[in-house]
């Protein structure tokens, strides 16, 4: 979602909830990118998902999702 659909709906819900979870999103994507050690691992998953090989793809879903979900844990804390 990009900021200006997250306040579209949050004026549509007249709710900040939208709002937040765009800033949440945004700043767990600049986690990634200040991070050589996150960046170099998230760009080898994402270019690996679409892999021939359908356990390469999923080895690299799984590490995209861990790339993810330690960068948003560093943010919420």
């Amino acid at each position: 979602m990009s900021k200006d659909e997250a306040f579209a709906q949050a004026v549509e819900q007249q709710s900040v909830t939208p709002v937040k979870a765009w800033v949440l999103t945004w700043a767990r994507d600049i986690e990634i990118a200040r991070r050589p050690d996150l960046a170099a691992r998230y760009h080898h998953a994402t270019s690996h998902l679409e892999d021939e090989d359908p356990d390469t793809a999923r080895k690299a879903l799984e590490e995209l999702t861990a790339v993810l979900d330690e960068a948003l844990a560093e943010v919420r804390q």
